[in-house]
């Protein structure tokens, strides 16, 4: 189940407010429809086969998962097909639009080697980033 909300911080702001630190986790994927964790937001606390009004809309993401299912494979296809790219908890991707994010696990499946931006359909909780 996805949440939207519209999230536009200050310039000051280059966190969300309130950022936790991974002891207050608080079990959520976060998915921003611009960079550097702005713009409209959905997130997730367990998996998702489709992201709704959030689909091939991501352009920065923060796993803000709990200690054990802490990973998140990202999906290039619905219902977790087609080639995939993980974040592990804490970490910020903070602007995918760059370049630098790619679906890196899953060659010769749809959409390997393609970047992330604007690119994810679906997402899976895992316990740690592989190449599954």
């Amino acid at each position: 189940m996805c949440s939207l909300v519209a999230f536009s911080p200050t310039a000051a702001h280059a966190q969300p407010p309130n950022l936790p630190d991974s002891a207050n986790a608080d079990g959520y994927l976060y998915a921003y429809n611009d960079p550097e964790l702005e713009g409209t937001r959905c997130r997730w606390a367990g998996s998702a086969g489709t992201w709704g009004s959030c689909e091939n809309e991501a352009s920065s993401l923060w796993n803000n998962g709990y200690y054990g299912i802490d990973a998140v494979d990202l999906y290039w296809g619905e219902f977790h097909t087609g080639a995939h790219a993980c974040i592990s908890r804490g970490d910020i991707w903070g602007d995918l639009s760059g370049g630098q994010y790619h679906f890196t696990y899953g060659q010769g499946l749809s959409g390997f080697g393609d970047n992330v931006n604007d690119n994810i359909a679906s997402h899976q909780w895992v316990e740690y980033c592989s190449q599954g």
